[in-house]
């Protein structure tokens, strides 16, 4: 029996392994490929190696209007959901009410509900409202509101772990709640906060799900508009750009391991 409990996980692994390579290695692999073709089209294998269409991808002016869109996009939601992540994990460490696991659920939703889903409802809501044709102030709130469960996490998982005695002693000898949290708390929580501000940055730069439904024309995002150029164009130049994206988001991922650990986000 121990021996078959043994095989069956062998075999479980080598199966995770197995669909790990196919499907999250291999397109990674063919992206960054086709990207150094010398052919006017994408293809894969490459008959030839070129980096002509990393050049063209760093002429076009399109890259660069929503790459610096994207850029904006992710810097103002991400300062925003930090915020409202240590706001928010700061009640739920050191507060108990009623409605607190309702409440909980209710910031973390973002991470369970499908992209597609928040999107529509986001669009829903915009044109409610008339403001549809706000493409940046509309990507600006959604991304925010997808990115703050991620602040959230990494800096309740870092508070959970401070010490509510230290500030509790702090302000027994004299310090105002406000300087109690800037002096003990907030050097101790720093971790969580540079951890989610990475991940968040990086998700709201790479999303295409959500900004799909909230663009405008004079706001769309680099994720966007390399969907639209691979639906009308054959050329390999989405496919230079991606490869660069792919590359800066494991340089993020890089970061944060080497920083502050990804285990930060492992305790909640």
């Amino acid at each position: 029996m121990a021996d078959l409990f043994l095989r069956s996980g062998r075999g479980a692994v080598t199966a995770m392994a197995v669909f790990w390579l196919v499907f999250l290695v291999a397109p990674i692999v063919v992206t960054l490929a086709s990207s150094f073709t010398s052919s006017t089209y994408l293809t894969f294998p490459p008959p030839g190696w070129s980096v002509r269409w990393y050049l063209s991808a760093f002429e076009s002016e399109w890259v660069w209007s929503t790459f610096w869109n994207s850029v904006v996009i992710a810097v103002v939601s991400t300062t925003i959901a930090v915020a409202l992540g240590i706001a928010a994990a700061r009640v739920l460490a050191r507060h108990r009410f009623y409605g607190r696991g309702a409440f909980e659920y209710a910031v973390l939703s973002p991470l369970v509900i499908p992209g597609v889903v928040v999107g529509f409802a986001l669009l829903n809501v915009s044109v409610l409202i008339e403001t549809q044709d706000a493409g940046l102030l509309n990507l600006i709130v959604g991304h925010t509101m997808v990115t703050t469960p991620f602040t959230l996490r990494s800096v309740w998982s870092s508070m959970a772990g401070s010490e509510i005695s230290l500030e509790e002693a702090a302000q027994s000898l004299g310090a105002t709640r406000w300087s109690a949290f800037w002096l003990i708390v907030f050097p101790l929580i720093v971790p969580g906060i540079v951890a989610g501000a990475i991940i968040a940055f990086t998700f709201s730069f790479n999303d295409v799900t959500i900004s799909a439904f909230l663009s405008a024309r004079e706001a769309r995002t680099l994720p966007v508009e390399l969907m639209s150029h691979i639906e009308y164009l054959p050329d390999p130049t989405p496919a230079a750009v991606s490869s660069l994206m792919i590359v800066i988001t494991l340089a993020f991922f890089l970061l944060v391991e080497r920083t502050v650990g990804l285990d930060v986000f492992a305790d909640r």
